[in-house]
């Protein structure tokens, strides 16, 4: 073979290795990209305690994430099915299409008490169970976006761990990072309820998992403190 058709094949095979590692890099690497931060807006109100204008805990979140207590107050759970009632329309008028329930005891009897007020309101009520040792998988992680995505009242009893790190996980999608997310959703956070917000506590370790999964890596002092 002549020093010329050498000289052509290794031409060809740098230009074949460069355009290989161009389309890698382009293509892996925006897979691999994490979302650019896309800053949230949390809107929190006044008369939150429950049985007034607002439900226990209020927030409302970009718009499409409202957040916060029981519809029946967590504190002296009196609130009438009438007032439930009203909490959905209000709820159905500000754009939420949904209600989603993570405190789901295995029996009690405010849940079929809401499931009727739903029904009757023309609202769907998402069931899903949470706690410290229960989390939704990553199919049902999914789902729960894309129902906040289309508006949802996001609730457990209190709106502050469960819902919190519903929240937490929420802002990962919008680009904020673990850290970011935490400082968000707990007591006094921009994203946190008026009446309390994510403790930071051992039994919530899980829930810090949740959204946050990197945390032993990224900030082992955090990881440290829910580990107590």
């Amino acid at each position: 073979m002549s020093k010329q058709r050498q000289f052509i094949n290794i031409m060809v095979c740098l230009c074949l290795f460069f355009f290989s590692f161009l389309f890698e890099t382009k293509v892996f690497g925006d897979l691999n990209q994490k979302p650019q931060k896309i800053e949230s807006i949390c809107e929190k109100q006044e008369d939150v305690g429950g049985s007034g204008v607002y439900p226990y805990n209020y927030r409302l979140i970009d718009n499409c994430l409202a957040a916060g207590g029981s519809l029946f107050n967590p504190v002296s759970k009196s609130n009438s099915d009438d007032k439930v009632c009203e909490y959905i329309r209000f709820l159905k008028k500000n754009g939420i299409n949904s209600l989603m329930l993570l405190h789901v005891p295995l029996k009690d009897s405010l849940t079929p008490r809401l499931e009727q007020c739903c029904q009757k309101e023309g609202i769907e009520l998402i069931k899903m169970r949470m706690n410290a040792e229960q989390l939704p998988n990553e199919e049902q992680t999914k789902y729960l976006m894309d129902a906040i995505a289309s508006g949802s009242y996001v609730h457990c009893m209190w709106g502050c761990d469960r819902t919190g790190a519903i929240i937490g996980k929420y802002l990962r999608t919008k680009g904020y990072s673990g850290r970011e997310a935490l400082d968000a959703i707990v007591n006094k956070g921009s994203h946190a309820g008026k009446l309390g917000g994510f403790k930071r506590k051992s039994g919530n370790k899980n829930l810090l998992l949740y959204f946050w999964p990197e945390v032993k890596l990224e900030a082992p002092e955090v990881y440290e403190e829910f580990s107590k």
